[in-house]
């Protein structure tokens, strides 16, 4: 699927046209994209562990998933937010630095696969907690892990 949306001019570039400005527009002219992707995929991953939760605190006797305390997981997501930010001025950054060593080809090929194999690695890493946590429910339940509610 991201595949798809990956074509169409929006995510090409003219190499020879490239100055230091015109690179950093447009990195910065796709950052609400990844942010919509990134933050979509949060949702589903936010959703996902909630129903982790719920599954497994009937099941295995302990909501997994669900952080210990909810300004926890606020806290976490807006931390993940401005980090996943921060990698993705990482990229343009890269890109200018190696556009001053090798040429200006190489680094706008950098910059496309930079950027796309940017957006799909976070996606995976923003479902990486919810596919750990269904794990951890699944091994539980093979298991036979039942803890108990009383806690003792």
């Amino acid at each position: 699927m991201l595949e798809t949306i990956f074509r169409g001019a929006r995510f090409e570039r003219n190499p020879e046209t490239q100055g230091t400005g015109a690179v950093i527009s447009w990195w910065e002219s796709r950052r609400i994209y990844f942010n919509a992707v990134v933050g979509c995929t949060g949702v589903i991953t936010c959703v996902l562990m909630l129903v982790c939760a719920l599954v497994a605190e009937p099941t295995v006797g302990e909501p997994i998933g669900l952080p210990d305390g909810p300004l926890l997981g606020v806290f976490g997501i807006l931390l993940y937010g401005i980090l996943a930010n921060i990698c993705y001025t990482g990229g343009w950054i890269a890109e200018l630095l190696l556009r001053s060593i090798s040429e200006t080809e190489t680094a706008t090929t950098f910059g496309l696969r930079a950027f796309h194999l940017g957006v799909k690695f976070s996606v995976a890493l923003t479902l990486f907690p919810a596919v750990i946590c269904w794990i951890i429910l699944g091994v539980a339940l093979i298991s036979g892990h039942k803890v108990n509610p009383s806690g003792k």
